[in-house]
């Protein structure tokens, strides 16, 4: 038997919009700081790499919204046709940053206690002086946790408005009424 709420903490469509806008908030915040931070923990390349990888989670989180919020068959089947492949480079995303950040210890933590960098100038007093009064390896978790639970509401986010895509889709069918598939969507 089919569960049609299975798993959904709010309504369909005012739940999915909810959770496309915390994530699209929480994305571009984090995409920001690895743009402004990131150079501290990863080599400059990879930090590019992690802050561009959180604007594309955040684009598609608002392609979602606005989708939502419209009505939109078109947006929210083009977020529910790029999200899978986002989510599944989300894993990835998750074991190289742990990795990369097991293994740039040591350079944090030099960054932490005076070292000059290749700026110039040691972190201490800047804004990315934050993580310094914690123990580098208490940072690292926090660090891997944050990524574990935007990956989990990123994986409700892709569930929640593939539902409303799949009511949407069937929702004519449903009424047991001969309706086209545009007098379906106003009938919801």
């Amino acid at each position: 038997m089919w569960c049609n709420n299975c798993c959904l903490c709010f309504p369909v469509r005012g739940g999915a919009m909810w959770l496309s806008g915390l994530v699209l908030l929480i994305n571009a915040i984090g995409g920001i700081l690895l743009f402004l931070w990131g150079p501290y923990f990863f080599s400059s390349t990879m930090a590019l790499l992690f802050a561009g990888f959180s604007v594309i989670q955040a684009v598609t989180a608002g392609i979602a919204f606005l989708g939502l919020c419209n009505w939109s068959y078109m947006m929210t089947r083009i977020f529910v046709y790029i999200e899978w492949l986002v989510v599944f480079l989300a894993t990835a995303r998750i074991g190289v940053m742990a990795f990369q950040l097991e293994s740039n210890k040591d350079h944090i933590s030099s960054e932490c206690w005076g070292a000059v960098n290749d700026k110039g100038y040691s972190p201490q007093g800047t804004a990315a002086a934050f993580y310094c009064n914690t123990p580098i390896d208490s940072f690292i978790m926090l660090f891997i946790v944050g990524l574990v639970i935007d990956y989990l509401l990123n994986l409700y986010m892709y569930f929640v408005v593939w539902r409303f895509y799949v009511r949407m889709r069937l929702y004519p069918f449903q009424k047991g009424v001969a309706l086209t598939y545009e007098q379906g969507l106003y009938e919801i």
